[in-house]
């Protein structure tokens, strides 16, 4: 029974970290909330469903096995979920606070289903095997955008979606960004162990998504990722030359995608400095307004610090960019939590990833780390979408496993 319901465990996982990540699903259905109706999503409304349907037959696996769950990270995560359930019950539209906006779908029961995955994930035992497919699968996303890059959409995709460029199934470039950072650690190491032309081809496909979605953030923090790495492998002298070797083709990569669009990529790339100049400055049109909206959340968060006002409801501040864009994110993870759930729910928040920022004691561990080192740098300028937040919290899952299995 026990080896029947572990293959179960396994099963669910392998559907989050391979088709998960790609399901795009086009349908006419029309979301009437406090705020008005929501246009069809070909990829928000379809992911949250499934995350639902998937977490609660984790949720029921779990509680017919009665999995260990004694470790000190469950206790800053208990106080979070408590502090993000007072925040859902003291918000003004419950709705929202429950299942989130409906061009988001971040609410509470978002993270309860993280959570759910968290717990599902550290009592798995095949976290290689995950991992791999997790791989093959950024690789097969990355692939879509390079092919929308160049003017091939083979992605369903509603209407407004026409002027955006490289997205792949995630729905915005920026989202894309954040995916392949995510990953491209583990297409790296797993090369680097392997040597394997398979890994390789893979850590370039996830490279070239991630150069291709044309995030700064997102490039940005896939570059700490590599330097962690590259610091990893002074001490491992059988990984400098694949490493060189990776880098070079990565170099090679970047090149041939440097000319295409008339040299966006390029003009990207220069953007850089005046993007660093604007932020010193403290130009409120940094970073494509997102120093204007980071001002405004703070100001909001001031006046709403203790329980925030209500998981994502920033959407009801009508906050409004100066390109007249409504602000429904914070954009950046941590201002988000505060604002929307207040304060004691980050620290809480912060406490219970301090457990995962220590050092690795093997590979597989190093690996692990380095990927949620990652998403916790690019979160800094982005926002945790329901596309991609349950797979960071499985890598967190399987980051503990250790102490399980």
């Amino acid at each position: 029974m026990l080896k029947k319901n572990l293959d179960a465990r396994y099963v669910l996982l392998w559907f989050m970290v391979t088709i998960y990540p790609l399901v795009v699903i086009p349908h006419p259905f029309y979301i009437t909330y406090p705020g008005g109706t929501a246009l069809p999503g070909y990829f928000y409304a379809p992911r949250y469903l499934l995350l639902v349907i998937v977490s609660v037959i984790a949720l029921f696996l779990l509680l017919k096995d009665n999995p260990q769950i004694k470790h000190p990270t469950f206790i800053p995560l208990g106080m979070f979920l408590i502090f993000a359930l007072t925040s859902a019950l003291l918000a003004p539209v419950p709705i929202t606070a429950w299942i989130g906006s409906p061009f988001r779908f971040t609410g509470l029961s978002t993270y309860l289903c993280c959570a759910i995955l968290f717990i599902l994930a550290m009592h798995t035992g095949k976290e290689e095997k995950l991992l791999r497919y997790m791989t093959g699968s950024a690789a097969i996303g990355s692939l879509l955008a390079i092919l929308q890059y160049f003017g091939l959409n083979l992605v369903p995709h509603e209407p407004f979606r026409k002027g955006m460029i490289s997205y792949g199934t995630m729905a915005n470039p920026d989202f894309l960004g954040t995916y392949t950072a995510f990953i491209l650690p583990a297409a790296v190491l797993l090369f680097l162990r392997s040597r394997k032309k398979v890994w390789l081809l893979c850590s370039v496909s996830i490279y070239a998504g991630l150069l291709v979605s044309l995030c700064r953030g997102a490039w940005l923090a896939a570059l700490a990722g590599f330097l962690v790495i590259a610091a990893s492998c002074r001490r491992d002298t059988a990984k400098r030359k694949p490493l060189l070797l990776l880098a070079g083709v990565f170099l090679a990569t970047t090149l041939v995608l440097l000319p295409a669009r008339d040299g966006l990529l390029l003009h990207r790339i220069i953007s850089l400095s005046g993007e660093v100049s604007k932020g010193i400055k403290m130009d409120e049109g940094a970073g494509a307004y997102r120093f204007f909206i980071w001002q405004k959340s703070f100001k909001l968060f001031l006046r709403f610090w203790a329980f925030g006002i209500g998981p994502d409801h920033l959407l009801y501040a009508k906050i409004f960019t100066p390109n007249h864009a409504l602000v429904d994110k914070a954009h950046n993870i941590f201002l988000e939590i505060a604002l929307t759930m207040g304060i004691f729910a980050l620290l809480s928040y912060l406490a219970f990833l301090s457990f995962f920022l220590r050092p690795a004691r093997n590979e597989k561990g190093f690996l692990l780390f380095t990927m949620i080192l990652v998403y916790l740098i690019q979160g800094f300028f982005n926002i945790d979408v329901v596309m991609i937040m349950p797979l960071f919290w499985i890598i967190l899952g399987m980051s503990l496993s250790e102490y399980f299995i």
